[in-house]
């Protein structure tokens, strides 16, 4: 058997204008979030998102000071004297 034989058959192409009034169609048929649930949820994201950031923050400052200091032996780097 050819791979020719094994395909699907072709289907018409559709316009961009049928696809378009498909897409609409298919769309109003969609059960949308209300406001309140769509802010709620994005505060969610921010919170748990800031709180991710800050404990990567945290942990990669405590592993750069383990290994500076620990390892290293060198001592961490300090801001140099204002005049």
């Amino acid at each position: 058997m050819t791979t020719a034989a094994m395909r699907a058959p072709r289907t018409p192409r559709q316009s961009p204008i049928e696809f378009a009034q498909e897409a609409w169609s298919e769309l109003r048929k969609v059960t949308w979030p209300s406001r309140e649930t769509v802010l709620r949820l994005t505060l969610i994201v921010l919170v748990i998102s800031a709180l991710i950031a800050a404990y990567i923050f945290l942990f990669d400052n405590l592993f750069t000071i383990v290994i500076t200091r620990g390892i290293v032996g060198s001592p961490t780097p300090t801001a140099p004297p204002t005049q």
